[in-house]
């Protein structure tokens, strides 16, 4: 009994220090190539209201609600 006492507590100390010198944030990327010229894609990345054609969270979550703040594109166009 002592002995298992003993292996979970070294255990416990063992994940303490492992999650101690772990990074606090952490970074999640996605990359895509692209087959087309900046000119046809730009446009469907600059509207922020054509996002939901393209975008993988609108598979995930089709129901989530979007709101739109400010021009329809370009600089100042806010989707919440």
């Amino acid at each position: 009994m002592l002995y298992l006492a003993l292996t979970l507590v070294v255990v416990l100390i063992a994940m303490a220090v492992f999650v101690a010198f772990r990074p606090n944030s952490f970074l999640v990327s996605r990359a895509m190539t692209i087959h087309a010229p900046p000119e046809a894609v730009f446009p469907h990345v600059n509207r922020l209201s054509a996002w939901g054609a393209w975008s993988p969270y609108e598979k995930i979550d089709p129901d989530m609600e979007k709101t739109f703040e400010g021009p329809e594109s370009g600089k100042g166009a806010v989707l919440h």
